[in-house]
């Protein structure tokens, strides 16, 4: 229906076009022929009629009218095709008698109707002879004369007047059957051009239709793997519209979720080391204040029990000093106690700092070795050997803060004595190298279990569980060894033997 509207209207406006086109032109082609008249040209029809009648499907007669009554017609475009096809004779401008020459009746049937049609309008007739106007209408009279269904137009203009009702007139009729042919032929291709935009629009939607569902389908399935946490790809795609720029935005949504996972991954990982570290810290601490706890027990009961007996005066003379020694020495002892746990929260504390110096490494190995004769009553045929070979150059300096390895030396030895069988050997031995000394404390006895390596530098820490005093040692050396060998940037071994235990640290050597 669109389409058959479209076919109408088209043909309307193509009518109109056509008539202001024709009256424009008739106006030109009568002043043209006007002036040819008044240059007394040849007779006939001038060749730029046949271009006009070629232009706009026309034919073309010039007429000769004298006192209102028609004389001549004549036609053919082009000087040498015109003729004198119809002669004419009226005695009034209403009734007339046309006496065509049989040979061109066919040809000038429609330019006779529309002569009628217009002689036969006075008002008409005025209009163009009179006023020298050019008159351009549809003919219902010519369509009727010619036989056909298709309108004509009339176009009429005056070449010569006198003003009155003689003169010479250019008489037209124009054929609109091509376009209202074309727009007949336009309104029944209607059907067929509908069915086919029809099926070009479905095409056209489906296409649209998988050209933006395709891309939302993906997204969606990239989206459902962002959901699952898979950040493994990325969509990459460069197109310059909205579901590009979507596309992209998904790509910086999962770089940044993956660096935020990444980041809370790392902080989860380290609050879980955290909250490990504070439960080691939390059974270290019990561990100490138990450590502490059984360490200080037994000298308070026996300082309390035997300053009960003085109290009560129980026993005399050497029985009254060896209470009295029994006291002193669990105060010594619990003072030592206090000395190393103070000794220990200082190096621990961070706030120390060392006293770098360069002294004699077998001069400090033999005064650990005499501490070790000092340390061995009990100890029935306990040997203490000291080994140092100095450097290539026969240095046997090194540099350190003496004080704190000569207390590292002295816990050393003072544990393998205290792990040393009668008739044992404790060996203090240094050897330097290019740049650093290697000092080993080893003793013969049981070796340490392989589980407990690790756990003996620990506070309180002590192999025998039952914390014997036979067995000596209050389980802070080795952990005050630890630290200062950690504020000298080193550390501390420990390894079995065959027969035995070694404890291993490094020196810097001086001059290195």
């Amino acid at each position: 229906m669109l389409l058959v509207l479209l076919g109408n209207g088209f043909s309307r406006f193509y009518e109109r076009r056509q008539v202001s086109d024709v009256t424009e032109a008739m106006k030109g082609i009568g002043q043209q022929y006007g002036l040819d008249l008044k240059q007394n040209i040849e007779p006939g029809l001038p060749a730029y009629i046949s271009q006009f009648e070629s232009s706009y499907f026309a034919k073309v007669a010039v007429l000769t009218i004298e006192d209102g009554i028609a004389n001549q017609l004549l036609t053919g475009g082009g000087t040498e095709n015109s003729q004198l096809v119809l002669q004419l004779q009226a005695p009034s401008n209403s009734d007339f008698i046309v006496t065509p020459k049989p040979s061109v009746e066919s040809e000038v049937s429609g330019l006779m109707a529309a002569l009628q049609e217009w002689l036969g309008d006075e008002n008409s007739f005025q209009q163009v002879m009179e006023q020298g106007q050019t008159l351009t209408y549809k003919s219902e009279a010519a369509s009727s004369a010619a036989g056909t269904a298709v309108s004509p137009l009339i176009a009429i203009t005056a070449a010569s007047t006198d003003g009155s009702q003689s003169g010479t007139i250019l008489l037209a009729v124009s054929s609109l059957q091509p376009i209202t042919h074309a727009a007949s032929v336009f309104r029944g291709l209607s059907l067929y051009v509908f069915g086919a935009a029809l099926v070009f629009v479905l095409l056209l939607a489906f296409g649209y239709a998988q050209m933006i569902a395709n891309p939302l389908i993906r997204l969606n399935a990239f989206a459902g793997r962002l959901a699952n946490l898979e950040f493994d790809k990325r969509i990459g795609w460069k197109r310059k519209d909205e579901i590009g720029e979507l596309a992209r935005t998904f790509d910086f949504l999962t770089d940044n979720l993956q660096q935020t996972l990444e980041q809370l991954q790392t902080a989860n990982e380290k609050l879980r080391q955290d909250i490990e570290r504070e439960k080691q810290l939390e059974r270290m601490r019990r561990q100490f204040v138990a450590g502490v706890s059984h360490e200080l027990k037994t000298p308070l009961s026996l300082i309390g029990g035997y300053a009960e007996g003085l109290k009560d005066n129980i026993g005399k003379g050497a029985k009254r000093e060896k209470y009295a020694e029994v006291i002193l020495e669990e105060t010594g002892r619990m003072a030592a106690i206090v000395a190393d746990m103070l000794n220990l929260s200082h190096l621990e504390s961070g706030q120390y700092a060392l006293k770098w110096e360069t002294f004699d490494v077998a001069e400090l190995l033999n005064a650990a070795a005499d501490r070790a004769d000092g340390l061995r009553a009990g100890k029935a045929g306990l040997h203490v050997k000291v080994n140092v070979t100095p450097a290539p150059n026969g240095e046997t300096a090194a540099v350190a803060d003496r004080f704190r390895i000569d207390q590292v030396l002295t816990n050393l030895v003072s544990n393998a004595v205290r792990h040393t069988p009668d008739g044992g050997i404790i060996e203090l031995s240094a050897s330097a190298g290019e740049k650093e000394w290697t000092v080993t404390v080893y003793n013969e006895g049981d070796s340490i279990p392989e589980e407990e390596l690790t756990r003996i530098w620990g506070e309180f820490y002590r192999i025998d569980k039952a914390r014997s005093r036979e067995s000596g040692g209050t389980g802070i050396g080795l952990a005050i060894v630890r630290e200062i060998m950690e504020l000298h940037g080193s550390r501390c071994e420990v390894r079995n033997e065959r027969g035995g235990v070694a404890f291993r640290f490094k020196l810097r050597l001086a001059g290195s």
